[in-house]
């Protein structure tokens, strides 16, 4: 059976534990084999086995084969403490902790009402503590990505009504207790809260549990919340492992308002603070806020143009404006033409749009026609939308950077460039009057998180789209490589973080360009020849006379075939995939329109 096939089987698989089962086992006997591989350790406090078919099911229908292993009962701290164990014998991609607060501190669980406050804050330091040992031990011997379960609300607060009263409440303890989670997390690169406990919530306490397995298994979930932590496990993964759509494409009639604008003009559509109106109201303001997060949002639309504007302009209850939009098709030309136009205009793949539209049937032919766009299944009840949206795992980032956050604000500032080019007299008037400046530095604690962020999404001006996680780049520069980011501003704005390029030793006097990479939108201004003349300075600088660089072809970065070639260095190989450059002399210069300010940081040491 095709992976398509096998896919197709399991949107229709019954939620029943036997058919899960069966549908995992079939995975790991070699069907899927298209899908994209993982490895997942799951170490644990209590019994966690019987998540594994959901886990591997739901992880297939998102484009993933996980191979999941279970360390032994409650023996994390041995597994990650001992280089030889099984643990790191499976070389894991992912590492999931999951530990129960009732397991790592019981005297915050048990007879909680006779604690202090100072007890309580002792103990909650020693978990704290604890779980930093646990990622400390892990960073010394894996460079894997790490879940680390969060702690959910106990079924039964110690103290019934009167917790509220105590002077530290028991729900306000492991509240507490989860910033001590995020804290460990913010501390290590490539360590996420898994967060458990607004899953117990979703679900409800009292659904969550089954006694029965608890007691006799040390199972702390029932079926119900078995399936669901699966479901929870699987969209983390593809948000570890796939970066997250870059657009929403969305329609307007019967999405972003109810009815047919054009046949109940701009004063029938839905849209106020009464139902049905307020639904679609809260729906756009779900959307701004995604907006701000750092999501591009997009318009293909069957309608009349100067009716949409007349809406977005004149309707009181519009949330989102037309400037809220990067890219806007509205016309009555067919909505796969529409996506194809929006993916040109912002620069990015057709796999990192997704589409948005109450029409099953558009939303069917846009599939058919464009299988690399993530169609999400929107409902018939429009009082689903934001759960489609969200349950689409589409959106699903592990880290808002503050690039994310300025995206709307630079696809704007893009538009301005783009109308100063058009009137600049020529290419090197346009360049020059930018007023570029690039700040570089050295890869430290602050830009790590935006670095790798970089690695995993940057496709098109990538020479060997290496995926590096943080604790690999750590490794890489302990060990005497450079890692080197390049911000660029203009007189237009701030085009953030935008460049990284990693170089490393090989032998006495010879580099290795290992990555060398640039975010599409400041494609065209001869960044790249700054990036790569900044990285040989600091190669010279370590003593390098010699400098390889490396490119490996991949479907979309064949735009930069040739940079080696125009860059002066030779080829080695017929293939076309190593080059070399001699470095007596640096041979590459900054363009002289773009002004170096370097930011002298400490690195990792």
């Amino acid at each position: 059976m095709t992976t398509d096939a096998f896919l197709q089987e399991l949107e229709t698989l019954a939620p029943t534990y036997g058919a899960y089962l069966s549908a995992a086992r079939r995975l790991e006997a070699g069907e899927g084999q298209a899908l994209r591989p993982v490895r997942v350790f799951v170490l644990s406090s209590f019994t966690a086995e019987t998540v594994k078919p959901y886990l591997v099911v739901e992880a297939a229908r998102r484009g993933l084969r996980p191979t999941v292993q279970f360390g032994p009962f409650n023996q994390f701290e041995t597994e990650i403490l001992d280089p030889n164990s099984a643990l790191y014998r499976f070389d894991p991609e992912v590492i999931v902790l999951a530990l129960r607060l009732e397991d790592m501190a019981p005297a915050l669980t048990q007879a909680y009402a006779g604690h202090t406050p100072e007890s309580i804050a002792r103990a909650r330091a020693e978990v704290q503590q604890r779980l930093q040992g646990l990622i400390d031990g892990i960073r010394q011997h894996s460079p894997a990505l790490v879940l680390l379960f969060n702690f959910a609300q106990p079924l039964r607060l110690d103290a019934r009504f009167a917790d509220a009263g105590l002077d530290v409440a028991q729900s306000v303890m492991v509240g507490q207790a989860n910033e001590g989670v995020n804290a460990v997390c913010r501390a290590q690169p490539e360590v996420y809260v898994f967060d458990y406990a607004r899953l117990t919530t979703e679900v409800g306490l009292e659904r969550w549990y089954d006694l029965k397995l608890l007691y006799m298994a040390r199972i702390p979930f029932g079926s119900e919340a078995q399936r669901a932590l699966g479901c929870r496990l699987a969209r983390y993964l593809r948000a570890l492992l796939r970066p997250p759509c870059k657009c929403l494409v969305l329609d307007l009639d019967n999405t972003l308002w109810g009815g047919i604008l054009g046949e109940d003009g701009i004063g029938g559509i839905q849209l106020g603070e009464s139902y049905p109106g307020n639904v679609f109201k809260h729906f756009q303001q779900r959307l701004r806020s995604l907006r701000d997060q750092g999501l591009l949002l997009a318009i293909a639309s069957k309608n009349n143009e100067e009716d949409v504007r007349q809406v977005f302009e004149q309707h009181a209850d519009m949330v989102l404006r037309l400037d809220d939009f990067a890219a806007v098709q509205i016309h009555w030309q067919d909505k796969a033409g529409s996506l194809r136009a929006i993916a040109e205009v912002l620069n990015i793949g057709l796999d990192a749009l997704a589409f948005f539209d109450d029409n099953p049937v558009e939303r069917a032919f846009v599939q058919g026609q464009l299988p690399q766009v993530s169609v999400i299944d929107v409902p018939e009840e429009p009082l689903l939308y934001i759960r489609a949206l969200e349950e689409s795992g589409v959106f699903d980032p592990l880290l808002i950077s503050d690039e994310d956050r300025r995206r709307s604000r630079m696809v704007q500032q893009s538009r301005q460039r783009v109308q100063f080019q058009t009137q600049a007299g020529s290419v090197e008037d346009f360049l020059t009057g930018l007023e570029m400046v690039a700040t570089v530095g050295l890869v430290d604690p602050a830009t790590l998180p935006r670095v790798v962020q970089l690695l995993g999404k940057t496709n098109q001006f990538n020479l060997t789209t290496r995926r590096h996680t943080g604790a690999d780049l750590q490794d890489m520069i302990r060990r005497g490589g450079i890692a080197l980011w390049m911000r660029l501003k203009d007189r237009f704005g701030d085009n953030g973080l935008i460049g990284v390029a990693i170089g490393l030793p090989q032998e006495r006097g010879l580099w290795r360009i290992d990555s060398l990479l640039l975010s599409c939108r400041v494609l065209g201004r001869q960044a790249e020849t700054a990036l790569l003349s900044l990285l040989l300075q600091h190669l010279g600088a370590r003593g390098a006379t010699e400098v390889l660089g490396e490119y490996i072809p991949t479907a979309k970065n064949k735009q930069v075939a040739g940079f080696y070639a125009r860059h002066q260095f030779q080829p080695t190989d017929e293939a076309g995939q190593w080059w070399r450059l001699p470095l007596k002399t640096n041979p590459i210069s900054v363009p002289g329109f773009i002004r170096v300010v370097s930011q002298h940081e400490e690195s990792y040491a």
